[in-house]
């Protein structure tokens, strides 16, 4: 616990943290929401994708939606993230977090439309 406390301080000073190596439980209520957790954990650093292309990322063309309601359910934030998916017209938003903590996240990432 100790290191992932340690990854996490790292993650918030700005360095490149390996957070999406974190061990998670990625056993969700469908299989569609497991293969949207496990092909959000490929995004970089820095790189974002729309829900459109997440859903496709998980073998669902067409299911952005779905894909949405996968981020907005999720509960494992930064192993597991969700603020890098964004909408086709803008960053989108990000739940009871509020999309200025999105865009500081992306902007801590790299992300040179964050702000």
């Amino acid at each position: 616990m100790a290191e992932v406390v340690q990854l996490l301080q790292a993650y918030f000073a700005g360095e490149r943290t390996p957070l999406v190596e974190v061990p998670v439980d990625l056993d969700y209520e469908t299989a569609f929401f497991g293969r949207c957790a496990a092909a959000l954990r490929t995004v970089p650093r820095g790189e974002v994708v729309s829900y459109g292309e997440l859903a496709a990322l998980a073998g669902a063309p067409g299911a952005a939606r779905a894909a949405g309601t996968f981020c907005a359910r999720s509960r494992l934030s930064l192993f597991v993230p969700c603020h890098r998916v964004v909408a086709a017209d803008g960053l989108g938003s990000y739940g009871s977090y509020g999309v200025d903590y999105k865009r500081r996240l992306l902007a801590l990432e790299g992300y040179p439309d964050a702000l």
